[in-house]
């Protein structure tokens, strides 16, 4: 197969807000075999120190596009890997989320994750009652605070994904890591669900924000955790009935209805999913008293999220 990288995958750091610090992490993101390998740095800022991008060209060529979501500090950019046998392209997005510093916290194999395009005709964006993007410039201290915490959740999210598509598959033994749905799955959903319990004092305090840039570039980190969240969710409701009563192994047992009992794995999950639904709710709340022009578009977002949330809790519960 001959194929060519239409553009190099380069991850480049954005060196607004950040100074330059040696890396002490790398994120190793997984290219087309047809890829040319690179490495870049992302420096530092704020808190967070500077890491790595390896891009390995260890990946299998998925026609179609794959979006990944990467920390405000690090630049956008487009990737195209074309199959010139095939005449096919795959194309790689990294999104830079809302605001301006975030906590290296990615998959290994981030590039598995595939979520809507936003520019959708069913996308909350095109409905015309949410902003469309934020600021380019960064955002005041209170508002990056609420950013803050809405990306931290979304960067979860999408670590999540990965463990979530394990759900019901066969591991080959003593080959690859023991995978348990109670930690692997459980308890990353309840740290979600506390990160937004513990982080939402912190909003009641801010004063509302008034119209323009601030209150866009919230919204828009709302829409972004919408959006990855929704597509973690997707999975959960994908692999549901995959799920069996010991390991999360595929499992095909005929029972009457009289013979189901409640999955104690499926009863967790569910569990930590409902109490998500709370945190989101109440994050949602917080969100319309802070920017109340945005109302509109902040209960069409909380209405998205909660029905897929219910979706997914209702396939676990039962």
């Amino acid at each position: 197969m001959k194929a060519t990288a239409a553009v190099a995958l380069g991850l480049s750091a954005a060196t607004r807000f950040c100074k330059a610090q040696t890396p002490l992490s790398t994120l190793l993101v997984p290219i087309p075999t047809q890829g040319t390998p690179f490495t870049t740095t992302v420096p530092a800022c704020d808190s967070v120190p500077a890491f790595a991008v390896v891009g390995v060209p260890n990946g299998t060529f998925f026609p179609g596009t794959a979006t990944i979501y990467v920390p405000p500090q690090v630049s956008g950019i487009t990737t195209s890997f074309v199959d010139s046998d095939s005449n096919l392209t795959q194309v790689i997005i990294a999104s830079p989320l809302p605001g301006t510093c975030a906590a290296l916290s990615l998959p290994a194999d981030a590039t598995d994750t595939v979520v809507a395009s936003a520019t959708g005709p069913n996308s909350p964006s095109s409905t015309g009652v949410c902003p469309l993007e934020g600021c380019s410039e960064g955002v005041d201290e209170a508002a990056q605070t609420v950013i803050g915490l809405i990306n931290e959740v979304a960067i979860a999210s999408q670590k999540l994904q990965n463990a979530a598509k394990l759900i019901g598959s066969r591991r080959a033994r003593g080959l690859e890591p023991r995978f348990s749905i109670l930690s692997d799955i459980v308890t990353p959903l309840k740290d979600i669900a506390a990160t937004l319990t513990f982080g939402l004092p912190t909003l009641a305090v801010l004063a509302p924000f008034p119209p323009g840039c601030d209150s866009d570039t919230i919204v828009v980190a709302l829409i972004d955790f919408v959006r990855i969240h929704q597509a973690l969710l997707e999975i959960f409701i994908g692999r549901a009935g995959l799920l069996s009563g010991g390991f999360g192994l595929v499992a095909h047992v005929d029972a009457t209805p009289e013979q189901k009992f409640p999955n104690p794995l499926g009863v967790a999950i569910a569990g930590a999913l409902r109490a998500i639904e709370t945190g989101v709710d109440a994050l949602a709340f917080s969100l319309i008293g802070l920017i109340p022009t945005r109302q509109a578009c902040l209960k069409q977002q909380q209405a998205s999220i909660d029905q897929t949330l219910k979706d997914a809790i209702a396939a676990y519960q039962s």
